[in-house]
């Protein structure tokens, strides 16, 4: 179950298989009411249709709200951590002896690690390694900071360490960013509530002897699509919508120069 939820496109196309398999189910089923000519039951579909669109839409509107919120929380934290990184990078600066030199060459390949190791946020062992290089850069630069606290305890070098302390804990706020998901229980009812709305909107539509490509293709493929971009939205790293790096590649830029 994890796997399946956590992998976008697999997600899409058990999605659409399913809902395509509850309209076609719901049309067979319904052509045996309509040689019934049960019309009692008939007259209940319009109802249990209303109350069951009606629930689809409240979770999908739900689901719709918690991927954007989590979308605008990693796009912050990729501003927040440029910021941090370059105040770093300028406080760097004012630190006596060789340090300057050798904490901003780190600086670089610190920021070089995080831009690379983003693309591999959903590769297990890519991700430990990236996470394994930056955390050696970072205790790397923090043995500088305490090297030039005891060569020289002033309120310039203290302003560099509280500079990478912040950069340090956003590294952290980032990473829990992104692998803050919408729990897998929640895409679990959602499927289950979209099936369960194209089964009986095709269920309907064969009550009435008719098969209606509208119930049976259109709308389940339309609800995949809905899913789908909110499942997109929520694993950015993943598919079409992702977060921006500008602030990152924009930083990388200005400190080359």
């Amino acid at each position: 179950m994890t796997s399946f939820i956590d992998n976008e496109w697999i997600f899409i196309v058990v999605t659409g298989l399913v809902l395509l398999g509850a309209s076609e189910l719901g049309v067979r089923t319904g052509f045996r009411l309509h040689v019934k000519h049960d019309e009692a039951r008939k007259s209940q579909l319009g109802g249990v249709q209303g109350a069951v669109f009606g629930l689809l839409g409240l979770l999908l509107g739900f689901t719709f709200a918690m991927a954007v919120a989590r979308y605008d929380a990693r796009r912050e934290m990729v501003l927040k951590e440029a910021n941090a990184i370059g105040t770093t990078w300028l406080r760097a600066g004012l630190l006596p002896g060789d340090h300057p030199k050798q904490v901003k060459e780190l600086l670089r390949r610190y920021l070089n690690v995080r831009l690379e190791y983003r693309e591999y946020f959903n590769d297990p062992s890519k991700l430990a390694k990236g996470l394994r290089a930056s955390a050696a850069i970072e205790n790397a630069i923090w043995t500088h900071a305490e090297t030039a606290a005891k060569e020289s305890p002033t309120p310039v070098v203290v302003s560099f360490i509280s500079a990478l302390n912040d950069m340090i804990d956003t590294d952290a706020e980032r990473i829990a960013a992104g692998r803050n998901h919408i729990p897998h229980g929640v895409w679990v009812l959602v499927l289950l509530v979209a099936a369960f709305g194209c089964y009986t909107s095709a269920y309907a539509s064969g009550a009435q002897g008719a098969r209606s490509n509208f119930t049976s293709l259109f709308l389940p493929l339309l609800l995949t699509i809905v899913i789908g971009l909110i499942f997109d939205i929520d694993h950015a790293l993943q598919g079409a919508i992702g977060v921006s790096q500008q602030p990152l590649l924009e930083l990388r830029e200005n400190i080359s120069r």
